[in-house]
């Protein structure tokens, strides 16, 4: 059976911008789940088994040198080899899978009219057919709705080799995984178990952690009282033998006022000593404190500009028919948004969801500058002019928008020394974007895609807490029970408004 076997593993994109060292694992066969912050380096673990990048220092061993090993990146932005090949072929694997993930070759023909769900399908199918011995798959449930989920959790589930999966997905990464690997803070941990039981370890393990550092900084405090202390007894021990020797008479040289010196300067060599035990003291404490490495916590309460639209409609849509490309989607809409008004938009992958969020913004009856639209997925080049952009911003914009980015958990000095955000980091570049303006409408596409768990718990709050319109694509739950009052669903080709 194949492993992979991390050792002493460091990388870098910049000097400044670490983010591993030394890191060490040994991954079997199964699914290990890999979690972290956004940024922390989950996709680049992936590149690196991949054999797409190389590390600093260390090593990254796939067992035998012979095994297969595929990658299936985030992105889906066209059908490679692989996919055109799994699409053409006809044996008994392929057609299986085809048949199980609901894929048509015929599709291939219109990939740009695919739904991102639509090409995740298709991506992870021809990665199966494959048959790899080793699979990294990096968000594969990334733009899936539920059922599609549960078919691409089976289908996962059924893979015999190594495998390795960057999720957010708590419920797909319990479903599958055997172990988890773990990056925070620029260390790679690996936990025995799924998501949840590998949580509970290291949060208890953290809970200790923090214990025993919170105790080095007291013995800290400590040992500094006993330093200025010792530094104050031996101050006044010297100003004590200076004042006796200026207040000697010149004629006292006899045996007692010798003895009365020689007793001062020798109790002012055992203060001065006792100063540098105790300074010696300070420096190890000081030394433990700094040996558990706690960094800076980002994350937080995020303050979401807006205000309701003056005007009762903000979006006006009347069309015969919802088209992606020459294909018909649904119609006739006719639809409008409220300037209150909180919607969900469900359907299946390909129903036209998207779609029919781009016909929103084209509708609106506001200005585009109120209107906030932020799509599934930014494009690498989208994502570097985004982040030069926030470099160009004046001070005080700037400083906004990264207090933003910094709230969603990212840490902005890294960010804006980075050339490569994650795809996490770019969605929360442009989210920022748009939460620090006044927006009166507000279309959110997969909004949680790439998000890590605080960052979505903090996107929530601050939507809660939004006052103008807001129509969303989620298939995550949880995150919409939450955020939204009324429903249009599109299916059968026609969009019904459900509550």
């Amino acid at each position: 059976m194949s492993s992979i076997h991390l050792s002493n593993l460091s990388f870098s994109y910049s000097v400044a911008a670490p983010l591993f060292t030394g890191a060490d694992a040994d991954l079997g066969p199964g699914w290990t789940g890999v979690v972290g912050p956004n940024g922390a380096g989950k996709t680049t673990l992936l590149r690196l088994v991949a054999g797409g990048l190389s590390p600093a220092s260390g090593s990254v061993t796939v067992v035998p040198g012979e095994a297969l090993v595929v990658l299936c990146p985030q992105r889906v932005d066209d059908p490679d080899e692989r996919i055109e090949w799994f699409a053409a072929s006809w044996d008994g694997a392929s057609a299986r899978l085809r048949s199980v993930l609901g894929l048509d070759p015929g599709d291939l023909g219109r990939w740009g009219t695919l739904s991102p769900g639509e090409r995740k399908r298709w991506q992870v199918g021809a990665a199966l057919a494959a048959g790899p011995d080793v699979l990294l798959a990096d968000e594969p449930t990334n733009h899936l709705d539920g059922e599609a989920r549960d078919v691409l959790a089976e289908a996962l589930a059924d893979f015999p080799g190594c495998g390795v999966i960057v999720s957010h997905d708590r419920g797909l990464l319990d479903r599958i995984t055997v172990r988890t690997l773990r990056i925070a803070g620029g260390r790679v941990e690996t936990w025995a178990g799924n998501y949840s039981a590998a949580r509970e370890a290291w949060e208890a393990a953290e809970a200790e952690r923090r214990r025993e550092y919170d105790r080095a900084k007291t013995e800290r405090r400590r040992a500094e009282r006993r330093l200025r202390q010792a530094s104050q007894n031996r101050a006044a021990a010297e100003a004590s033998m200076i004042r006796e020797r200026r207040t000697a008479p010149v004629e006292d040289h006899d045996a007692r006022g010798t003895m009365r010196t020689g007793r001062l300067a020798a109790g002012e060599r055992v203060l001065g000593r006792q100063v540098e035990v105790t300074r010696r003291a300070v420096e190890r404490a000081d030394a433990r404190v700094a040996s558990f490495g706690m960094q800076r916590e980002h994350g937080g309460p995020v303050g979401l500009a807006g205000e309701p639209a003056p005007k009762e409609w903000v979006v006006r849509l009347d069309l015969e028919a919802l088209r992606a490309g020459a294909r018909r989607l649904t119609g006739p809409v006719h639809l409008g948004v409220r300037r209150g008004d909180r919607i969900r938009v469900t359907g299946r992958n390909g129903a036209g969801k998207t779609t029919l969020l781009g016909a929103l913004a084209g509708a609106a009856t506001v200005p585009p500058e109120r209107v906030l639209r932020l799509e599934q997925e930014l494009s690498e080049d989208e994502t570097r002019v985004r982040l030069e952009a926030v470099r160009s911003l004046p001070p005080e914009r700037r400083g906004r928008l990264l207090s933003i980015v910094a709230a969603l958990g990212v840490d902005p000095e890294r960010l804006l020394s980075s050339d490569d955000p994650s795809p996490g980091e770019a969605r929360k570049i442009t989210m920022a974007y748009g939460l620090a303006a006044d927006a009166w409408l507000v279309l959110l596409d997969e909004p949680t895609n790439h998000l890590d768990l605080p960052s979505i718990e903090a996107l929530e709050d601050a939507l809660a807490a939004y006052p103008g319109a807001l129509v969303i694509v989620t298939h995550d739950d949880a995150f919409a029970g939450r955020l939204v009052r009324s429903e249009w669903l599109i299916e059968d080709g026609e969009v019904r408004v459900m509550r």
